[in-house]
């Protein structure tokens, strides 16, 4: 048995976040309780933190966080697909599938999007619309860190995908925040020649270890 409280990051508003115990999140019909083993800061995040708030992803007070990847601790009635001690990362959101953007294959436009908040804690239970869509296993050899950089990865590999660059074409990568630097290491696999620009001193000299040929500062061109 665990405890039945849990320490918690909870956003309160504008730059006030607080470490509180907690009640440890139910589970319920279709979820599964994950015990968190990496939990990492998006720029999403810090746009909240600054803000205090996010308009249709999260409203204080609440649980904070949303990039995670652990081991499901418990899961809920009629969840077969998962067992206790999965390996496990989860998207931060999951589309209804039946309203009208979801019926024209547009998901991303989902009229009720259901999003998923709470990962800077012990633990947090995974939606049963989540677990259904956007739930998925880590292999062994993977650490949890890693993994939970998986949706913004995936932010990165939907873009290359989409705009149809080719190992032959020079591409420039503009920014060098964390999804600039994943198209960087993502196209220079692609075998694309490719130009990274930004600001940061040190982020363009990781894009230069992640495969960016050449890089461009901002600062030096005003």
């Amino acid at each position: 048995m665990i405890s039945a409280t849990m320490k918690a990051v909870v956003l309160y508003g504008k730059e006030d976040i607080r470490l509180e115990q907690v009640p440890v999140p139910h589970v319920g019909p279709g979820e599964v309780r994950v015990k968190i083993g990496a939990a990492t800061t998006c720029g999403t995040d810090v746009k909240v933190y600054r803000r205090g708030y996010h308009a249709k992803m999260i409203q204080p007070p609440v649980p904070f966080g949303h990039e995670f990847a652990g081991v499901i601790e418990s899961v809920g009635e009629g969840v077969n697909q998962w067992k206790q001690g999965d390996r496990v990362v989860a998207g931060n959101s999951a589309a209804c599938g039946v309203c009208f953007y979801c019926q024209r294959n547009r998901p991303e436009l989902c009229e009720d999007l259901l999003f998923l908040n709470g990962a800077y804690a012990e633990y947090i239970t995974v939606p049963a619309r989540i677990v259904q869509k956007n739930l998925w296993a880590i292999p062994d050899h993977v650490p949890f860190e890693f993994a939970s950089l998986t949706e913004p990865l995936a932010c990165a590999v939907y873009g290359v995908e989409e705009t149809s660059i080719k190992s032959s074409d020079s591409v420039v990568v503009l920014g060098v925040g964390p999804i600039g630097l994943f198209f960087v290491q993502l196209l220079d696999q692609l075998g694309s020649d490719v130009i990274a620009v930004g600001r940061g001193k040190d982020r363009l000299q990781v894009a230069k270890e992640l495969g960016a040929k050449r890089t461009i500062s901002t600062l030096d061109n005003p």
